[in-house]
C-alpha cells in the first residue's frame, strides 16, 4: 500500500490546501499582501527607566519634649524627606550639628511606607511617620516643578523654624567673640577697697502663697559681687540661718545666664553697679527685687561718680508700706439646744486641746430649790398652740445655787409622769445679749421661753413664796 501524500503546504505560517494533481499550481497566499504599510517603529522604554534617579527633597521638622531642661520645654528638630520617585520608597536624615548631644545623621532608612505616595507629601502638609508628625516647610526647585508637572499646587515655602539650643547658642557666641581685655583688678581693688553700695529692697512673694519681705542688697565695689540678706530691723523677719538669701557673688543679668555653666569671668552679662537704681527693679535668680531705698554713702557715690545721669531726686524713697491684714478672730460656735453638755463644758474644747472640767462657783444658796407650776403658752405672736399641747402642765424647778433648773412634765389622764428638761442653765430667750435665766426671773405670772417652748408660770410652793419675798425685802 502506498502512502498517503501531504494535503497542505504552509505559506507564511498558514496551512494552505494542496491540489491532488500534480500538474496544478497553487499560488502562495501573502497575508500583509494588501496591507496599509507602517511607520517607523518608535524606541520602547520602560517607566522605571524613566524614572530611574528622579529624587524629590522635602525641608521638615517635628517637636519633641525636652525634660529636665531649665532653659527649654520643647525643641524643634529638622529633617529632610527623601521620595524616590522610581520605586515610592522613602528616606529621612537629620543634619548633623556639631556637639549636639543628639544621635543625628540617618533616621529612616529607605524602604517603602504604605499608604505614601507622591502626592502624599508637599509644601505645609503635615505627614505622621511612624508615630513622627512632621511638618514639611520646603522643597527644592526641582520638587516643586515636577510637582508641577503632576497638576497639583505647591504652596511657598514656609520660615524655618528655630532649632538653636539656648546654651549652645550661647557657647558658640562666646567662641566667635573676640576675648576681651584683661581688666586689670589690682587698681580696682586699691580704689574701691572696704567700699560697698547698700540698698533696701522688697520681694513680694504672695503670688506663689509667700508673703511680702525686706531684704538689703549689698554690691561690693571691690569685685561687683552681690549679696542679699534680709532686714532685720523689719517686722516679720525670719532671722536665724534663712537671714541670708544669696551669699556673695556675682549676679547674672538675665536668665538666660543663669543656667549657664562655665567659668565666671567676662563670658557672660553680670549685674554691675548702673543696673540698679532706686525704683527699678533687679533680677536675682527669677525673683524679683525692688529697690526702694538705699544709704546716704551710695547716694552720694553715684552723684559724684555719675553727676550726669543722677540727681537727688532720683533718691528719694519710695513708699512700701502696706497696712497688715487683721488676722482673722477666733470664733467660738455657738452653742444651740442639741449640743451635748453645758455651755461652760463645750467652751472647754475649744480653749484647750485637753479639755478640763469647768469651775463650779458655790454661794451660800446652795441647796435652794424653787418649784413652780407651769402650762404651755404661745411662744410668740405670730406661733398658735394645739389643744393637746395646753392641757399639759408641768413642775418647773429652779437651782438657786448653780442657777439651773429642770421641767418635768405632770402625770395626767394621756401622759404620765416624765421629765421633759434635763436640769441645765437655759439662756434668758426674751433677752438678746445671751444672758443666763437669774432668779429676778422666778415669779408667778412671767413667761420663759426655753429652746422654741414658752412656760408661764402660775403658782409656787410655800418655801417658793417665802423665799421669793424674802428678796424683795432685801
Amino acid at each position: 500500500m502506498k502512502p498517503k501524500k501531504q494535503s497542505l503546504s504552509f505559506v507564511n505560517g498558514y496551512a494552505v490546501p494542496r491540489d491532488s494533481s500534480e500538474d496544478s499550481n497553487v499560488a502562495l497566499a501573502n497575508a500583509f499582501e494588501n496591507a496599509t504599510p507602517r511607520g517607523e517603529l518608535k524606541e520602547y522604554t520602560p517607566e522605571y527607566v524613566k524614572t530611574a534617579g528622579l529624587v524629590l527633597r522635602f525641608n521638615a521638622y517635628f517637636d519633641e519634649a525636652v525634660e529636665n531642661s531649665q532653659s527649654e520645654k520643647i525643641r524643634s528638630r529638622k529633617f529632610i524627606i527623601y521620595f524616590f520617585v522610581e520605586d515610592g520608597s522613602i528616606k529621612i536624615t537629620e543634619p548633623r550639628l556639631e556637639n549636639s548631644g543628639i544621635l543625628q545623621g540617618m533616621f529612616l532608612k529607605r524602604h517603602v511606607v504604605d499608604g505614601f505616595s507622591a502626592s502624599s507629601l508637599n509644601v505645609g502638609s503635615r505627614v505622621n511617620i511612624y508615630g513622627f508628625e512632621f511638618n514639611i516647610y520646603s522643597c527644592d526647585g526641582f520638587t516643586r516643578r515636577y510637582l508641577g508637572h503632576m497638576g497639583l499646587y505647591v504652596p511657598e515655602d514656609a520660615e524655618a523654624p528655630n532649632c538653636e539650643d539656648p546654651l549652645r547658642a550661647k557657647n558658640d557666641r562666646m567662641l566667635h567673640t573676640s576675648p576681651s581685655a584683661k581688666k586689670d583688678a589690682r587698681g580696682k581693688f586699691l580704689t574701691h577697697d572696704k567700699q560697698v553700695l547698700r540698698f533696701y529692697c522688697v520681694w513680694d512673694d504672695r503670688v506663689k502663697l509667700g508673703d511680702r519681705r525686706k531684704f538689703i542688697l549689698t554690691f561690693y565695689l571691690i569685685d561687683d559681687t552681690v549679696a542679699i540678706t534680709e532686714n532685720e530691723h523689719a517686722k516679720g523677719s525670719r532671722g536665724g540661718m534663712s537671714a541670708t538669701l544669696l551669699h556673695r557673688c556675682r549676679l547674672p543679668l538675665h536668665d538666660e545666664d543663669v543656667i549657664a555653666r562655665g567659668p565666671a569671668d567676662n563670658d557672660y552679662d553680670y549685674v554691675t553697679a548702673e543696673n540698679l537704681r532706686i525704683g527699678g527693679f533687679v533680677r536675682v535668680y527669677k525673683r524679683d527685687f525692688f529697690l526702694y531705698d538705699c544709704d546716704e554713702f551710695t547716694k552720694s557715690w553715684y552723684l559724684t561718680k555719675h553727676p550726669s545721669e543722677f540727681s537727688e531726686i532720683d533718691f528719694e524713697p519710695r513708699d512700701v508700706f502696706e497696712p497688715e491684714e487683721e488676722l482673722p478672730k477666733r470664733g467660738i460656735p455657738d452653742h444651740t439646744g442639741l449640743a451635748i453638755g453645758s455651755e461652760e463644758d463645750s467652751l472647754q474644747n475649744c480653749i484647750a486641746l485637753i479639755p478640763k472640767a469647768p469651775r463650779k462657783e458655790f454661794s451660800n444658796d446652795e441647796g435652794v430649790v424653787l418649784r413652780f407650776r407651769a402650762f404651755m403658752v404661745p411662744f410668740n405672736t405670730t406661733s398658735e398652740l394645739n389643744e393637746f399641747d395646753a392641757s399639759r402642765r408641768f413642775v418647773v424647778s429652779f437651782y438657786v445655787g448653780d442657777k439651773t433648773l429642770s421641767i418635768y412634765e405632770q402625770a395626767s389622764k394621756d401622759v404620765g409622769s416624765s421629765k421633759f428638761l434635763e436640769r441645765i442653765r437655759v439662756k434668758n430667750g426674751s433677752q438678746c445679749d445671751g444672758s443666763f435665766y437669774d432668779v429676778n426671773d422666778m415669779h408667778v405670772g412671767s413667761v420663759l421661753k426655753i429652746y422654741s417652748r414658752a412656760f408661764e408660770l402660775y403658782d409656787a410652793d410655800a418655801y417658793s413664796l417665802n423665799y421669793l419675798n424674802g428678796l424683795k425685802q432685801l
